[in-house]
């Protein structure tokens, strides 16, 4: 029997990807979504799966993409009988303009409903924020589509931008993403995306509200006003400039406030918290305060106050070598100098010691003294200054430091859960979980330059970024349900309890896939060596078999 190899395919990770789209029911959704063209030979689904690959297999999107299908197992990956030839750039550029005219936002928002809704996934607690994107190109032209522009970059200086915004739960899932102008404020988006989230919810049929977790560019009259009217509670961190903030704060310098005892938020070592909460009225709505202070400062704010301890010591020392050069002729006069000394420098974090002392010296007089003269003496007092970094006073600056406000319209009790200053706390810090998201949609591995000619196209290749995140988060959420501390797993000599997504990834790296041609023209595919124990041990925590290989 004469066997011919037909082809070696790098199989790697993109199989668990595909057929986890597949489960997502992606390439369904798109075919009906999306009308197909009868006259190609591809549809926008076959593009969208090959994208998003594409940008999870770490390459840079789009480029030399039709060459690099060529090394695919499409037939496995995407669907029978496709060939890398139909992939061309006219093919893409066809397909991502069809996906624009068919409304991407709203493909992909039914997406991401329908992902909750398989995953099974909560819809009662979100968190939301938006990044930017650097992008290359004049993009002069005015688009209704996308306005490519300056905005305040998060990336580089200079840049034309677009931007993500993201709304989605503790496990990074999003629920709602779009991708808008680049000079759009967060003030602007977040009323305007709560409006779309409360229409998404509809859909599921969601009753109780929700809690939507944002930065401090959600405390807005408009975002409050459509915290309201879409049943959903804001909790959010308050800006230090508001009056009802600075009353707050002003209450937590007051040594009878009731400070709760001091708490952690994760089980992990780390800082500890004590807080207290009050109330405040803002644009007609009753707010929780919620004044939480940390053990732990951050970073720059350790910087900045000993810079300013620095900084007033300096100040001290030159102004004391100042006052030891001048003489005063009368007491009167150094005590006058030393009141001004004192006001001018208000010293915040030093104890200041300051000593007048009277000594004789030559009394200077006009003209050139006569020989033999006697000298004549005088009085004159000197002003010495010493300083001592005052310990309490640094400390209090740090605890001020340390000091932030949460504003939230969540009532003390909701849906069976109490919500006191620990647990308002602890959602507040999933906001990580969102900035996460955004280290993925910037890291140039996945998603690199962007260099597409027209915003129209711009626009539904941020989209498609969005769509690999979402893909990228469930494998993550999924893999996660059975690699935990009571069944790790080690990688590289590593104990691993909540893998990522991309550890995952590597430990499929150099699987390949042999295809087989027999004589009678079948294919058969076989792995190139076994998957180890913990490859099999994946696939089966996926809920998928060897079968998406061969």
């Amino acid at each position: 029997m004469h066997i011919n190899i037909h082809a070696i395919y790098p199989a790697t990770y993109l199989n668990m990807v595909s057929q986890l789209m597949k489960e997502l029911k992606l390439p369904t959704l798109i075919d009906r979504l999306v009308p197909i063209d009868a006259q190609c030979q591809t549809r926008p689904s076959d593009i969208v799966q090959l994208i998003i690959l594409d940008m999870l297999s770490g390459r840079q999107a789009l480029v030399h993409l039709e060459a690099w299908a060529g090394q695919l197992d499409l037939e496995k990956l995407i669907r029978p009988h496709l060939a890398a030839h139909q992939l061309n750039d006219d093919a893409v550029g066809r397909h991502l303009d069809r996906l624009y005219e068919a409304g991407m936002q709203e493909v992909v928002s039914s997406f991401l409903l329908q992902t909750y809704q398989i995953e099974k996934l909560p819809l009662r607690l979100f968190h939301g924020d938006t990044t930017s994107k650097s992008v290359y190109g004049a993009y002069e032209s005015p688009s209704d589509a996308l306005h490519i522009t300056h905005g305040y970059s998060r990336d580089r200086v200079g840049a034309k931008q677009i931007q993500f915004g993201l709304i989605g739960n503790t496990d990074g899932i999003p629920l709602y993403t779009d991708v808008h102008d680049g000079n759009t404020s967060d003030k602007e988006w977040n009323p305007d995306v709560l409006q779309k989230v409360h229409k998404q919810l509809e859909k599921a049929e969601l009753t109780g509200g929700f809690v939507y977790v944002a930065d401090s560019a959600a405390m807005t009259q408009d975002t409050l006003k459509q915290v309201k009217n879409a049943n959903a509670y804001l909790l959010t961190r308050a800006p230090n400039q508001l009056n009802i903030v600075k009353e707050a704060l002003r209450l937590a310098e007051q040594p009878e406030t009731n400070w709760s005892e001091p708490f952690q938020c994760t089980e992990k070592t780390g800082a500890t918290y004590r807080c207290f909460e009050t109330t405040g009225h803002y644009y007609g709505h009753d707010l929780r305060l919620l004044v939480v202070e940390s053990s732990a400062l951050d970073k720059r704010k350790e910087h900045t106050i000993a810079k300013r301890v620095q900084t007033e010591a300096d100040k001290i020392a030159e102004m004391d070598k100042q006052y030891r050069k001048t003489p005063f002729h009368c007491e009167a006069d150094a005590k006058q100098a030393l009141l001004a000394c004192e006001k001018e420098l208000a010293a915040r974090f030093h104890t200041l010691t300051a000593t007048i002392t009277a000594s004789e010296q030559p009394k200077k007089k006009r003209g050139r003294p006569k020989k033999d003269a006697p000298v004549e003496m005088e009085r004159v007092y000197h002003i010495t200054l010493q300083a001592e970094v005052d310990k309490e006073a640094v400390a209090s600056e740090r605890r001020r430091a340390a000091r932030f406000v949460l504003a939230t319209t969540l009532p003390e009790q909701w849906l069976d859960r109490t919500m006191d200053g620990p647990e308002l706390l602890a959602l507040y810090k999933g906001q990580i979980h969102i900035e996460m998201n955004f280290a993925f949609l910037k890291d140039p591995y996945y998603t690199d330059e962007i260099y597409l000619k027209k915003p129209e196209r711009v626009q539904v290749l941020g989209y498609l970024f969005l769509l690999a995140l979402v893909i990228y988060r469930v494998f993550q959420r999924r893999i996660r349900q059975f690699i935990t501390e009571a069944q790790p797993m080690k990688i590289s000599g590593r104990k691993l309890t909540k893998p990522t997504s991309q550890v995952i990834f590597q430990l499929f790296q150099y699987v390949q896939v042999v295809v087989f041609e027999l004589p009678d023209g079948t294919k058969h595919r076989q792995f190139g060596k076994p998957l180890t124990y913990d490859q099999q041990r994946v696939l089966k925590g996926l809920g998928m078999d060897e079968s998406i290989y061969l």
